[in-house]
């Protein structure tokens, strides 16, 4: 982790009230799939920093990518900054996903969830990607083309049928999972979708399913405690910080119904 000064090189909008950001570094910077950065607002606006999942990154441009949905008055600040704004942002926060050890994966995400995901191909090249993402509906599909084009099989679900299948995206998969065989199941989005992950496939199969956890932040440093998730650890309860010891978490040591 580090302070690092960055600029604005392009903010659009690519869905309903999602937006793209990819800005600058200033300096030598190291991240993976699953890591994220805290990002100052300008001007003081707003104490505490804005965490944001590495969408994606260019080594050669010195550039990371972020993508966010407006939510609310710290989203709303960010989506109207133009090119060449400069901001601070702390790089190469939480654990992210370590995938050296696999070939074959099972990527399952839904909503914003994923927006982490597209930095995968970068962080791990070799692997062979089965991509599941799910919507509430078209208007909300986003990283569809980047993510088929680097995926060796790419799946999409609408809950109410207006693009790809129409159901949970986690019925596609557990329809698929037979077939493809995945060596690890990484997953990403809101919590009913992690609890139908684990209830799908946990106890049937003998692989490793990891799970970026979706937890406000106050610090994104593992200060303030606001991130705690319940997690077992040597057999334990314990609260473990989802900035800090997480995101991601092996999802059959994470109580999910706390």
């Amino acid at each position: 982790m580090k302070d690092y000064n960055i600029k604005i090189v392009d903010n659009k909008k690519i869905a309903n009230k999602i937006f793209m950001m990819e800005f600058e570094v200033f300096g030598e910077f190291s991240v993976k799939v699953g890591q994220f950065v805290n990002i100052s607002l300008p001007e003081g606006k707003h104490l505490l920093r804005r965490p944001f999942c590495v969408a994606n990154f260019d080594k050669e441009k010195n550039t990371i990518t972020i993508i966010y949905q407006v939510v609310g008055e710290g989203t709303e600040i960010l989506s109207k900054l133009e090119k060449g704004t400069e901001l601070k942002a702390l790089v190469g926060l939480g654990n992210g996903f370590d995938l050296t050890k696999y070939k074959k994966v099972m990527i399952i995400a839904g909503g914003m969830g994923v927006a982490v995901f597209p930095s995968i191909f970068k962080s791990y090249p070799n692997i062979e990607a089965y991509t599941f993402f799910g919507f509430n509906s078209k208007e909300q599909v986003i990283m569809e083309d980047y993510m088929r084009e680097n995926s060796k099989e790419m799946y999409i679900a609408t809950a109410d049928g207006s693009y790809g299948y129409k159901g949970f995206v986690t019925d596609i998969a557990k329809a698929e999972i037979d077939r493809i065989n995945p060596d690890v199941i990484v997953a990403c989005g809101p919590e009913p979708m992690f609890k139908a992950v684990k209830k799908i496939f946990a106890t049937d199969y003998n692989m490793p399913i990891l799970i970026s956890m979706e937890r406000r932040m106050g610090c994104g440093i593992g200060a303030c405690l606001v991130c705690n998730c319940k997690v077992k650890v040597d057999g334990k309860d314990e609260y473990l910080r989802a900035c800090k010891d997480g995101p991601v978490f092996e999802a059959r040591e994470v109580d999910l119904d706390e």
